[in-house]
């Protein structure tokens, strides 16, 4: 019924206006999946990448290009999360989840409550609603987590804001409609409309629609079901008439009538409500606003959310209420570094702004965890290695509040219930939290997953927020830490190998038999225990710090005297290099980052090459996470092109870690600057779950920050490991940014993982390359690249990041 807005020429820039409190996006992406505005994805250095790419007979084609693929905005207050989605059969907010968390405790899961809510109008005698028109832009607005969507009816550009309100101390959601008249005459009489359609039947996670009821009291509907919620929609201003089933608003919208005010729906089946207000004739470039807000509580607390929904609004007109919360934003968000391009400097602030939605902020012991992602995502849950990431990249990117406040969500908790399988009492969970702070190990057949690197990655994180906050209340934590994490890590050294016992790991492969001497998780422990003779120094306590400190040095030598092959290769796990399977795993890159290993060491340059060779998906980029097989370890894993873009730095391949930022940048760019977990290995799409909070908005930040900064190598603990007894043979695969330029066919671009096992995973160089001249001008390119990019590496100085 409406027109189709005029579509842009191919190429031709959108811009979004500034003037007159009209609002800019932030993150947005134009219909087809454009980028706002004229951005090139594709960058100098990927110019000369690819060139280098032709010089060495590879296919130029082969990798595939930055493109969207996610349809989903959320936004987040840490007491609810709501999402719109902009798919050509969404176009309409589609979730309100009752907490932030996917579980309260062992017996229940959250639910989402909505199933759609969204706009319609009527321009004179035409009637329709906005899921009916195409999205022209979606994404974030500037430096907030206010989800926009612009949208053309006629002459009126048409913008549906929905947000999750910082200001609301408690879950609620705010849609709001602006429309904006761009024509130069006055436009027919104009009548917007809303409609809500919540669901509070019975079941979880997704609750049915049986046995509903809408009330009409105190200015706003109140819905109410077998949920055992009471949930509120309050018109903002005041509806002109007000309707709920059996005058369902959808059919009368859509004719082009007027809702009929309805005080009581009745118990019945998928009750719908909705809000009209006759707005009447919009002037020339002037801008009308209406929003819901909703809220919702316990049905026994259904007087105090009124109350609360009331004194929220009081008084206030639609953009008041997001006025109040962009001040919010404004007033927390920090100044990205310098030394980021402008996409990145935008991908850093929606990180912030993803890493504050994330934390959870009900009263109680659930307060200030911090979820691995946030709904669409699955990973609703608070991962004790995510959360860990997640309070590093707080507390260096100027938030060590909020950093605090998750390590000590973990300090409270309720955790040691496998006291069994770790074999000494401990302080923090073996995985992961409930909601409600309770510890939970997830099972399957093969038993729990008891981890290990979480203890570890516990005092990195507490040593780092002390390090940016020294005046953080911790001594009178400090006992249990010491007693129940760091003198467990001591306890949990092999004496047989010197590394700690076997776990389920970083990739949680469980229990029962699963478990192995795994390197990621020594590798946590030897940095955990060197900050912990940090906080033991701190504490005046010199033995400590002494048994912590030398029980670090004597992990790290282990790891590379018993996980190391041939070549020096760093294995994943000490089975895995003992049996000579597939051992080759890009989390050990953490030895790098973490001042372990030397980056310019021996096994940091073999096991870097390794990864190329061994774990490069079809697409062309990024890396599988390891070589074990199956569809999720065979899919690209943005948190370990992260991590590898560090390590990749950190080792003087300047080069290599630019381009894995700039591809995950460009990706998340062209993706409402959200992070995921996966990209498909063929096709580089959004798989897995999204947004990721430590392992993608958190990883981005510590890559991007460590890189502007440029980062210089350090030893933890004032040494690395000596590498005299990691072998090498000197026939390691170069990957384009290693010294000797030497660059093997990469084993894994047509699928297969090229597994490091075997006669010893290393293989030399592939036969039928191209000739000196060529490895010249390759040289010379990176050469290039490197100098203008850091315009030369610089000395190593005193006072560096850490």
């Amino acid at each position: 019924m409406f027109r189709r807005p005029s579509e842009p020429a191919p190429g031709e820039c959108t811009r979004v206006r500034g003037a007159d409190g009209r609002r800019r996006l932030w993150g947005s992406v134009r219909a087809g999946g454009d980028r706002l505005c004229c951005r090139k994805p594709v960058r100098r250095l990927f110019g000369l990448l690819l060139l280098s790419a032709v010089l060495l007979g590879a296919d130029s084609g082969q990798a595939v290009e930055p493109h969207h693929s996610f349809d989903e905005i959320v936004s987040g207050n840490g007491y609810s999360v709501v999402g719109f989605n902009t798919a050509d059969s969404g176009r309409r907010m589609d979730a309100y989840m009752e907490h932030p968390y996917r579980f309260p405790d062992s017996q229940s899961q959250t639910r989402d409550l909505c199933y759609d809510a969204y706009f319609g109008l009527r321009v004179g005698s035409q009637s329709g609603w906005l899921t009916e028109q195409p999205i022209d832009e979606a994404g974030y607005e500037q430096k907030t987590g206010f989800i926009s969507v612009r949208q053309h009816v006629g002459d009126l550009d048409c913008t549906t804001v929905l947000w999750a309100p910082l200001g609301m101390d408690g879950p609620g959601a705010v849609l709001m409609l602006e429309v904006h008249n761009g024509a130069g005459t006055a436009s027919q009489p104009v009548t917007l409309y809303s409609i809500h359609n919540f669901h509070l039947g019975s079941g979880a996670p997704d609750s049915g629609s049986d046995s509903e009821r809408i009330q009409w009291t105190s200015g706003m509907f109140v819905e109410t079901g077998p949920s055992g919620l009471s949930l509120a929609a309050v018109p903002v201003p005041a509806a002109t008439h007000h309707a709920a089933s059996p005058n369902n608003p959808y059919p009368v919208v859509s004719a082009g009538g007027d809702l009929v005010d309805t005080d009581d729906s009745g118990t019945m089946e998928d009750a719908v409500s909705g809000f009209q207000w006759d707005v009447g004739s919009i002037g020339p470039d002037q801008v009308v606003r209406v929003a819901v807000l909703f809220g919702h509580a316990n049905h026994q607390d259904q007087a105090a959310l009124l109350t609360r929904l009331s004194t929220y609004v009081q008084g206030k007109q639609p953009m008041d209420l997001h006025t109040q919360d962009v001040l919010d934003w404004a007033g927390w968000l920090t100044e990205p570094p310098a030394g980021l391009s402008p996409e990145e400097k935008q991908l850093w602030t929606q990180s912030e702004v993803i890493l504050r939605m994330a934390q959870v902020r009900e009263p109680g012991r659930g307060f200030g965890q911090i979820l691995a992602s946030l709904p669409p995502g699955n990973w609703n849950i608070a991962w004790v290695r995510d959360m860990c990431y997640a309070a590093v990249a707080l507390a260096r990117s100027g938030h060590p509040q909020e950093a605090w406040d998750a390590l000590t969500f973990m300090l409270n908790a309720d955790s040691g219930h496998y006291q069994e399988q770790v074999g000494h009492p401990y302080l923090i969970s073996v995985t992961r939290y409930f909601g409600n702070g309770a510890e939970e190990s997830d099972s399957n057949e093969n038993g729990p997953n008891i981890e290990f690197d979480g203890f570890g990655l516990f005092l990195w994180a507490l040593d780092e927020v002390l390090t940016d906050w020294p005046e953080v209340p911790w001594t009178s934590f400090w006992p249990s830490v010491r007693d129940q994490v760091a003198d467990v890590l001591v306890a949990l050294v092999d004496p047989a190998t010197g590394l700690i016992k076997p776990d389920s790991s970083i990739w949680e492969v469980h229990w029962n038999g699963q478990q192995k001497h795994y390197a990621y998780t020594s590798l946590a422990a030897a940095n955990g225990l060197c900050a912990a003779a940090h906080l033991a120094l701190a504490a005046g306590d010199q033995d400590r710090a002494d048994l912590y400190q030398q029980t670090s040095l004597q992990i790290r030598q282990a790891l590379v005297d018993r996980c190391t092959d041939e070549h020096g290769v760093l294995a994943q796990s000490y089975e895995e290099l003992t049996d000579q399977t597939g051992y080759l795993d890009a989390a050990v890159v953490e030895a790098l980052n973490w001042g372990l290993l030397d980056p310019e060491g021996r096994v940091a340059n073999a096991t870097l090459d390794r990864l190329v060779t061994g774990l490069r998906p079809a697409s062309g980029r990024g890396f599988y996470r390891n070589d074990d097989g199956g569809w999720y370890d065979s899919q690209e894993w943005v948190f370990v092109d992260l991590r590898s873009a560090l390590a990749f730095h950190l080792a003087g391949r300047s080069a290599v870690a630019t381009d894995l930022l700039h591809w995950v940048t460009d990706q998340s760019s062209l993706n409402y600057d959200l992070v995921s977990e996966l990209y498909d290995a063929s096709s580089a799409d959004y798989q897995g779950e999204a947004p990721m909070v430590g392992f993608g908005a958190g990883a981005f930040i510590l890559a991007a920050g460590a890189v502007a900064a440029d980062r210089q190598p350090e030893p933890s603990c004032g040494a690395y490991a000596s590498e005299s007894d990691a072998g090498l043979d000197g026939s390691v695969a170069g990957d384009g940014g290693a010294r000797d330029g030497a660059v093997e066919d990469d084993g894994g671009s047509d699928g297969s993982t090229g597994g490091g096992g075997g006669g010893g995973g290393c293989s030399c160089h592939a036969e039928g390359g191209p000739g000196g001249l060529a490895w010249w001008m390759l040289a010379a390119l990176m050469w290039m690249a490197l100098i203008r990019r850091r315009g030369g590496r610089r000395e190593r100085r005193e006072g560096d990041e850490r």
